[in-house]
């Protein structure tokens, strides 16, 4: 999934290390920057696996596995780091792909193309009748290239409403599809484009309603067989049989294994993998116009038409399941795609000018932090092609984020907890004055601040990323835990406060005089 670092995150992080400050406590974290310079050496090999080497320290990501390809053959492969089981990582070493199984998704649909099965600019309903959105009428005009092209108005927001529901049943693809009934178009169909993994799981659905097959089984026949891509996954099957290991979330800094099952209903957008050698398979059929090895597997009409850019991305272009676009730091064409789930990263970079791609797979994936573990791949084509890697620095936001809504929280323990510190046993204290006037004043405004600082965690926090609560504690498990913390404290502090108030307002009446321990 890809998340960009707009103004209303910064705005929530902002909200947040202000309420901090306010109440007089803060918490943060720091990173060193990490150094970028590879050690000396006169291999370009050696330069390369020093500068990803480097990244995963500077990223705490604990494995790694590197490819290289050019002018059609794997002229380099590398394995760095161990799994979560302890072993050494190597390039038969399995992972999930994220993301990078759109392109093999739009594989699969334009084989069907290329043998006069599925028009791109046919409505998708002309295969899958049932196929609904909230808006009836902009489901019935959305075509089959509107979907490989993020173009057809389904918002990022709805891969959020299917995903990580790890449903292997049958017909587990078409009950996630289904649930996009209630979805709200963001767009009318091919006005803008709008990434969305939820397209993808429609073309999935259209694959396996065409095919008559579940879609990972088709994807088998069809093109990771004939690919030579035998140890990859597109199944529970697979996944059970290849054993893959557990990734890695960060947890305020720090990788922690996170072993998920797998998810048959999230095979088209995400739920892909094998090892980077079988990933090196597609590669090399993408580069060689359809076919690897003499057998073809896709039209190198529609593996050209696939790897053009024809709409404008919030990155660069956008093809038929390919981000299109120029290295920085060379200006060479790249073609690329970067995949992530919660425990694994992955990316695809072709420079077709140069006849070469680079491949890595890592066992660790933080939201916020995508860009500079993609950097491992981009700043290797880099080396490669005779530039400056220029790394990525630390996301602020990635550091900070986890710190301020943990810290969010401790506050709002304390504040809940201070009334019960005062009535413990310690030395007397002289009580402060307040009046009926100030304990209305002082509870309104604590309870106002505490409902609205829950709202905001409970909305505006995980609505930043397009998704809610629940989704936070699977793809960012710090955020996620703290915010429930926050949810929470901030209704109990509120709860609170207004009995207090209501005890202190009694004792008041009784008196009709200013409250205990005050003063003219």
């Amino acid at each position: 999934m890809t998340v960009g670092t707009g103004w209303l995150r910064r705005a929530v992080v902002g909200a947040l290390l202000m309420a901090l400050l306010c109440a007089g406590a803060g918490a943060g974290a720091g990173a060193a920057p990490a150094s970028a310079t590879a050690p000396s050496g006169d291999g370009r090999w050696e330069r390369v696996d020093a500068y990803v080497r480097d990244r995963l320290d500077a990223t705490g990501t604990p494995g790694a596995a590197l490819a290289v390809i050019e002018k059609g053959r794997v002229v380099h492969r590398a394995g760095f780091g161990e799994d979560a089981r302890g072993e050494a990582v190597t390039p038969r070493t399995p992972f999930l792909w994220g993301s990078l199984a759109k392109p093999v998704t739009g594989m699969a649909v334009l084989r069907l193309v290329d043998r006069g099965k599925v028009e791109l600019d046919a409505p998708v309903r002309t295969y899958l009748p049932w196929f609904r959105l909230a808006d009836r009428k902009a489901s019935a005009r959305i075509t089959v290239r509107q979907l490989l092209t993020h173009t057809s108005g389904i918002p990022e927001s709805a891969t959020f409403r299917i995903s990580e529901r790890y449903d292997n049943g049958p017909g587990a693809l078409t009950r996630a599809v289904r649930d996009l009934a209630d979805v709200t178009p963001s767009a009318p169909p091919g006005r803008s484009y709008s990434y969305s993994g939820a397209g993808y799981a429609v073309l999935g659905a259209l694959v396996e309603r065409v095919s008559g097959r579940p879609f990972g089984d088709h994807l088998r026949r069809t093109v990771l067989d004939p690919l030579g891509m035998r140890d990859a996954v597109a199944t529970e099957r697979d996944f059970r049989r290849e054993r893959v290991p557990a990734g890695h979330r960060q947890i305020f800094g720090r990788p922690v294994s996170y072993d998920a099952p797998y998810d048959t209903s999230g095979t088209p957008y995400g739920y892909l993998g094998g090892s980077v050698r079988d990933l090196e398979r597609f590669v090399l059929a993408e580069m060689g116009g359809g076919q690897v090895d003499g057998r073809r597997v896709l039209s190198a009409r529609s593996t050209a038409l696939s790897q053009r850019g024809l709409v404008d991305s919030s990155a660069d272009r956008y093809g038929l399941g390919w981000s299109v676009g120029t290295l920085k730091g060379t200006g060479e064409r790249m073609v690329s795609h970067d995949g992530g789930l919660p425990g694994y990263q992955s990316m695809v970079v072709m420079l077709p000018d140069s006849d070469r791609a680079v491949l890595v797979l890592q066992n660790a994936y933080q939201l916020l932090d995508a860009k500079r573990r993609n950097d491992a791949a981009f700043g290797a084509a880099r080396i490669l092609s005779g530039a400056d890697p220029a790394p990525v620095p630390a996301d602020t936001l990635a550091v900070t984020l986890p710190w301020a809504v943990a810290g969010t929280a401790a506050v709002l323990l304390l504040c809940a907890a201070a009334p019960a510190l005062r009535v413990l046993p310690g030395p007397r204290r002289r009580a402060r004055a307040r009046s009926r006037r100030r304990v209305l004043t002082t509870t309104s405004l604590s309870v106002t601040l505490a409902l609205l600082l829950g709202a905001v965690v409970w909305r505006a926090l995980p609505g930043a990323f397009g998704g809610s609560v629940p989704q936070l504690l699977v793809w960012m498990p710090d955020v996620g835990w703290s915010a429930v913390a926050v949810l929470v404290l901030a209704p109990l502090l509120a709860v609170e406060r207004l009995v207090l108030a209501a005890v202190d307002l009694r004792r008041a009446g009784r008196t009709r005089a200013p409250l205990p321990g005050a003063t003219d």
